[in-house]
């Protein structure tokens, strides 16, 4: 049994105990990582605002996914041959549901690299890498709408149980003369397809005419716009 742990170069892993200060150390990183993926939780929250799709399941596992990579880094670390075949164990390891938006897969790669820092007793690293995207988060969400987009700034979601494509509906914004829009995403389930629009400086007189060629194509259709903003231009 010695021989097999010299060859794996795991005895430093099973020498370590809770007298040792190297133990302490990962319990300290590992209550880290574990604050790290409560942050990032909270900002997963801030980034997709209210009004935006969410993924409730991978905000809540980053929660797990962060102390967890932790400590994979953590005993990888002491052994080579862990390390080399963590690659062959993590091929097997796949997506069972398509994550379609790449934001949310930065979100995973975030907790990645916080991961990392705190395997390597540097949380500062990744402190200073949430702290980063919290600063673009808020700026993001609560500047640049304001400033760029206009007061009128506006979310609308169309669900039908059409299919339509993403330019017949832009064609309808161009016709209701909506001149800064931006296509955000498109979702199916239970025959049911929801698109999601940005688009600047929606005024009433637009939006009754946008709501009006959207009803005309499907008339089961639901449409809901929201104004992050608190209000809805004359």
């Amino acid at each position: 049994m010695e021989d097999i742990s010299q060859l794996l170069g795991t005895n430093a892993i099973q020498d370590l105990d809770l007298s040792s200060p190297q133990s302490w150390s990962y319990v300290i990183m590992l209550l880290i990582a574990l604050l790290y993926g409560i942050m990032l939780n909270l900002l997963y929250s801030l980034y997709f605002r209210d009004n935006e799709p969410q993924d409730a399941s991978l905000a809540r596992s980053l929660i797990l996914l962060t102390p967890t990579l932790m400590t994979i880094f953590w005993v990888i670390q002491f052994s080579l041959p862990l390390s080399v075949g963590l690659l062959g164990t993590l091929s097997f390891v796949r997506f069972r549901s398509p994550v379609k938006r790449a934001e949310d897969i930065s979100f995973i790669v975030i907790a990645l690299a916080c991961s990392i820092s705190c395997a390597i007793t540097k949380p500062l690293i990744g402190g200073g890498l949430i702290l980063l995207f919290l600063v673009f988060s808020v700026v993001r969400n609560y500047f640049i709408p304001q400033n760029l987009n206009g007061k009128n700034f506006a979310v609308l979601t169309y669900n039908t149980r059409k299919n339509p494509k993403i330019s017949d509906i832009e064609s309808i914004l161009k016709f209701a003369k909506c001149k800064g829009y931006e296509f955000v995403s498109s979702r199916s389930y239970d025959g049911i397809t929801s698109f999601v629009f940005n688009v600047a400086n929606l005024r009433k007189n637009n939006l009754n005419l946008v709501k009006e060629r959207l009803e005309l194509a499907d008339k089961s259709s639901n449409i809901n716009v929201f104004y992050p903003n608190g209000h809805l231009g004359a």
